[in-house]
């Protein structure tokens, strides 16, 4: 099967990158500090600025905090922008490091979150000198490494040179996609827990047709937000296209990953698992899997959670 690929998702730049993390105290880890992180990056962010420096300020807030769009037709179209870079989830697992131990953490930065990456970095130093909780999992950033055109990678920058020396190679989204043919049937495996909210209550096990919206509108409003590219134009023919895909076989599990704090017996979870899909309309819907595979989907995105990969 050859994909039907808009024309637009090659004018969407983006850069992978790879942050090492040397802890200098040890630490227990947990895949849910990752729903945390986002906090603790942006106050360590706005803690490392000068008061007075407006254009450092500016561009935090455009890094943490995207502006709402100026053209009202998208603010109803599309989603309150997300910050331009995704996280993968580093651990899948609890874990325990130890002062000397490394850390690796993979970044896509897109569209207008390219600039910004030296603010990307300045921030994650600072939470190195915080630490991830409470005092404890203080780390280095000790280099940066950056994705090239023939996927193989290079050190972009490292411990001690100026934030300013950072470059990184700037690719089309199309590169991180398999553009010609794939399998007529695809497995869609959700990895890291996914929280999808209707009515203000989780899918616990959703099925196809309610997880492809979230799929659709983070894809097409995170593009939209940070290159200003409307991929699409009737989003509503592939909301009726999924409908007929043929779902193949579906396991899903709902998982708690953290509890509460003050609110006894109360976790917030998502849902793991897999299913097989096929069928001639996913000719024209497969891009979106493919594109929401790199973004991940739900609460928690832009940190690692609701990620998933496709297979055949």
């Amino acid at each position: 099967m050859i994909p039907a690929w808009p024309e637009g998702l090659q004018q969407i730049d983006v850069v992978k990158t790879r942050f090492v993390l040397d802890f200098i105290s040890p630490f227990q880890l947990l895949p849910a500090d990752f729903l945390a992180i986002g906090r603790l990056l942006r106050l360590a962010g706005r803690q490392s600025l000068d008061a007075s420096d407006d254009v450092a300020i500016q561009k935090w807030k455009i890094l943490f905090q995207p502006p709402l769009s100026d053209d009202p037709i998208a603010l109803r179209k599309f989603q309150k922008p997300s910050p331009a870079f995704v996280i993968t989830m580093p651990i899948m697992h609890k874990k325990l490091f130890d002062a000397g131990d490394q850390l690796e953490l993979e970044v896509l930065f897109l569209g207008t979150g390219i600039p910004l990456i030296p603010e990307f970095l300045r921030s994650l130093i600072h939470l190195g000198h915080i630490g991830l909780a409470a005092g404890e999992g203080r780390f280095a950033v000790a280099e940066v490494f950056s994705r090239e055109s023939d996927h193989s990678e290079a050190l972009a920058w490292r411990q001690n040179q100026p934030l300013e020396t950072l470059t990184c190679p700037v690719q089309p989204l199309t590169w991180l996609l398999q553009t010609d043919r794939v399998a007529r049937n695809i497995v869609v495996k959700f990895i890291t827990p996914t929280r999808l909210m209707i009515d203000g209550k989780p899918l616990r096990k959703p099925k196809l047709t309610q997880i492809f919206p979230f799929m659709l509108r983070r894809s097409t409003s995170m593009l939209y937000a940070h290159s200003g590219i409307e991929v699409l134009d009737d989003p509503q023919y592939l909301l009726e296209q999924v409908h007929h895909l043929n779902v193949a076989e579906v396991e899903l599990q709902w998982q708690d990953w953290r509890f509460l704090a003050g609110r006894q017996g109360m976790a917030v979870g998502g849902f793991l698992g897999e299913m097989i899909l096929g069928g001639p309309a996913l000719e024209e819907t497969y891009w979106v899997f493919a594109v929401a595979s790199l973004l991940g989907i739900g609460k928690g995105a832009t940190y690692g959670a609701g990620r998933f990969v496709l297979s055949s």
